[in-house]
């Protein structure tokens, strides 16, 4: 169970500091200790500041105040997902196309359990208000809805980091088979997309207007793929080579002859 070290919870946009600390509570309950905070609201960083002693984050901690001093804070989920072969997006709200597959709590834990031996996951919980914006979803290689009641389809947020938690743990004695072929990070995934992205625009395969929709597509479909580095690198090699051709109509090795 060593690798529920490499799992990482994100919450973005956290508004309420009793949330921050019960989630990290809801941590330490299940063997998780690995906290990350991306743009949190200001009355989060000030209660933070405070300390033990009089902030309402650690007074809900409740014995993971050692989480709480150790997280970390970035200003975007890029930053904050950016080594992880693996990112989990929460939401409750339906939509036409995901950038992943949308699984229950338990298929995703065995998901986690999969990738998590060899590096690193992030699941990532959006605002207490209105959750995660599609563009941040967007980033997510799976999604992970939790089945509620339709008169109060959602969680709140720490109630929402334990139960996920909880399933990751429970799989984790008796884990799935791991992944053999080591994943690419976050970071060189979305190299490739920007690559990706330039190209499609620059042969008129889409539109500015369709761009969104577009991405969403290719990601989803290269998500599938479970792509390895070296697999990436590969896929921006011929990109660039693309659109080498497209711009001068021959070659780079044709320049030198």
């Amino acid at each position: 169970m060593e690798w529920l070290a490499n799992v990482r919870v994100v919450l973005v946009g956290s508004q309420e500091p009793m949330n921050v600390g019960a989630a990290a509570r809801a941590m330490q309950n299940f063997g998780f200790s690995d906290l990350w905070l991306v743009a949190p609201e200001p009355r989060v960083r000030e209660d933070l500041a405070m300390g033990p002693e009089r902030s309402m984050a650690y007074r809900l901690a409740v014995r993971a105040g050692e989480i709480l001093d150790h997280l970390k804070v970035a200003a975007t989920l890029s930053e904050a997902v950016a080594p992880a072969r693996l990112v989990v997006g929460t939401t409750v709200r339906e939509r036409e196309i995901y950038t992943g597959p949308v699984l229950g709590p338990r298929a995703m834990a065995e998901e986690v359990a999969r990738v998590a031996p060899q590096g690193q996951v992030a699941l990532v919980f959006g605002r207490e208000t209105f959750g995660l914006t599609k563009e941040e979803i967007d980033l997510s290689q799976v999604i992970v809805r939790i089945p509620t009641a339709p008169k109060q389809p959602s969680l709140n947020l720490a109630q929402a980091v334990l139960l996920l938690c909880y399933e990751i743990f429970g799989v984790a004695h008796h884990p799935p088979e791991p992944e053999v072929a080591p994943l690419a990070e976050r970071e060189a995934l979305e190299r490739l997309f920007a690559d990706l992205q330039e190209y499609v625009l620059r042969i008129g395969f889409t539109d500015e207007r369709r761009l969104p929709y577009t991405m969403r597509r290719f990601r989803r479909l290269l998500h599938k793929a479970a792509l390895t580095p070296g697999e990436v690198q590969f896929l921006r090699g011929f990109l660039h080579q693309s659109r080498w051709y497209a711009a001068h109509g021959r070659r780079k090795s044709e320049l030198k002859s």
